[in-house]
């Protein structure tokens, strides 16, 4: 079992977007005691889920309040299945019947909405079939919400959904997500083999250290979240060694508490054979989105 060490960073996430900030190469610096409290693993991932059976103290919908939500221009709303669920998505489909490259889009937070499609125009400006899908207990679904164990699983679905539609090149399906979503990112690039590359934006390697200080984060997790066992299949550094495609981890020179998880996540990876990168965008949590979709569809290219 991991080696559990307090950090002296507190963390705070603000689930948003906001524009104008430059990517960086050089990952940025925190205080020496600063460690994250989950260590990498050298069990497959998908073993230690197959394993493992989460405990929840609270079964119920995901913690977040939404409106109604618009189908908005240019997408399709569509459900896919996830096991006995079928979860709402939008869906942008080109003209033509021939075969794209796709990227299925992970969104922030726990509660659907337009921005995200609009973060993701660039895509589809690019040709990418794009699906943006819900998971589970979101937007008032059917599900109960988990906080990154069944939602995975989700990812997973809406991934195979989306590869084999018609018009999807199955051999150029990409995964990109912000935040919350970028971690659903991390999680399902340790798990799921079909992905052509993935690229994290302010994902959260070390789950247990945002539970422990991340304002909010005891309250959304419907499990104890003292319980190290819970956060551990929850962290995506715990697991990097599994990362079964290339991938690009983006988070702000103003996040300093991803700094030594992040490029610790990408270390062990790499000493796997990943072509795994973290590197920051200048900014903080709720501005580094535009780039960072920028730098994304970049990495997707050299694929394509």
């Amino acid at each position: 079992m991991p080696n559990y060490r307090r950090p002296a960073t507190v963390i705070l996430l603000v689930l948003s977007h906001a524009v104008h900030t430059k990517a960086q190469d050089k990952p940025v610096t925190v205080g020496p005691d600063y460690r994250p409290r989950v260590e990498v693993q050298h069990t497959d991932f998908a073993t230690a889920r197959a394993t493992f059976k989460t405990q929840l103290r609270r079964i119920g919908p995901a913690p977040t309040e939404w409106g109604d939500v618009v189908v908005p221009a240019g997408a399709s709303a569509i459900t896919y299945p996830s096991g006995s669920l079928r979860l709402k998505a939008w869906l942008s489909l080109p003209a033509d019947s021939k075969k794209h490259p796709a990227v299925l889009y992970l969104h922030s937070g726990f509660d659907f909405s337009e921005d995200s499609w609009d973060l993701v125009r660039p895509f589809r400006e690019a040709g990418y079939v794009v699906m943006l899908p819900t998971m589970r207990g979101e937007n008032g679904q059917h599900g109960v919400f988990t906080l990154y164990y069944d939602e995975v699983s989700d990812v997973v679905n809406a991934a195979d959904y989306l590869r084999n539609l018609s018009q999807v090149d199955p051999n150029r399906l990409f995964v990109t997500g912000y935040s919350v979503g970028g971690t659903l990112t991390m999680l399902a690039s340790e798990l799921y083999s079909h992905f052509r590359a993935a690229a994290s934006i302010s994902g959260t390697p070390d789950v247990a250290t945002y539970l422990k200080y991340a304002g909010r984060a005891p309250y959304n997790a419907p499990f104890d979240p003292a319980d190290t066992h819970e956060a551990l299949i929850r962290s995506p550094l715990a697991w990097a060694e599994s990362l079964k495609c290339p991938i690009r981890m983006y988070y702000g020179t103003d996040e300093d508490y991803f700094a030594i998880a992040t490029p610790a996540m990408a270390a062990a990876a790499q000493g796997k054979g990943v072509d795994a990168k973290a590197l920051t965008v200048k900014g903080d949590h709720g501005s580094i989105g535009e780039v960072s979709i920028a730098l994304a569809l970049a990495f997707f290219q050299q694929f394509r």
